[in-house]
């Protein structure tokens, strides 16, 4: 499986003008419900989403990316407004960018707890997801799992459908997304970078199964090394 480029910068700063953007406000529909999104109180976020082309081998499958590092900070005073207006501009770029099938990559590294969503609005997402999105959803690489992020996950269950769960794909390092969709280079936040090299110490996967089960059992010896100074 081939994959281009992520198309992101190593910056911040590139999150740009929306084409629906007006005087401050993102007008879309969402499951045939007008929307009205607060673009003035998201832009510093708006990066946390990122298109990455469509997979060389149909030119169809849209990547989309998705950087936990940069989502809001729980201490904000006006946290869950923003995250409810985040939660409607992903949504709304979502239904742009995806015509087809689609591949989600999720980098959780170097996302510190106090970024981190709690499990009660991950529900409220998924349950708000239209079929179609949750239909043509052909993977989920998860970059960096944490712990407690695997622990959340699998907590989740009951909450996923069943084939969404089995979509789930951990990947302890860039090196093994790497190996997943080679013969191209992945264009990573610096601070995502920096925590992969602590990851690449800790994680010799080289020979091991790229695909692995959300229930699959850990090491004794990796698990004690975890770092938890990330959710």
């Amino acid at each position: 499986m081939k994959l281009v480029s992520l198309l992101r910068s190593t910056s911040k700063d590139d999150s740009g003008i929306d084409p629906d953007e007006v005087d401050d406000v993102i007008s879309c529909v969402i499951d045939n419900t007008p929307v009205n999104i607060d673009a003035k109180t998201i832009t510093p976020f708006k990066c946390v989403i990122s298109s990455a082309g469509t997979l060389q081998e149909d030119n169809q499958t849209a990547v989309i990316a998705i950087y936990g590092c940069w989502l809001p900070d729980h201490r904000l005073r006006e946290y869950r407004y923003i995250m409810d207006q985040l939660f409607y501009y992903v949504y709304h770029k979502l239904n742009k960018l995806v015509i087809n099938d689609y591949i989600l990559i999720y980098f959780h590294g170097a996302t510190p707890k106090h970024r981190t969503p709690d499990l009660k609005f991950l529900r409220k997402c998924y349950q708000m997801i239209n079929f179609r999105l949750r239909k043509n959803l052909r993977e989920v690489y998860v970059v960096h799992p944490t712990r407690w992020l695997r622990t959340v996950i699998a907590l989740s269950r009951p909450f996923f459908s069943k084939k969404f769960y089995h979509k789930i794909n951990y990947m302890y390092t860039i090196a093994e997304l790497e190996r997943q969709f080679p013969n191209n280079r992945l264009s990573i936040p610096v601070a995502i970078e920096q925590k992969d090299w602590l990851y690449s110490q800790k994680y010799d996967r080289r020979n091991a199964s790229i695909k692995h089960s959300t229930t699959q059992p850990r090491s004794r010896s990796t698990t004690n090394t975890e770092d938890e100074s990330t959710a």
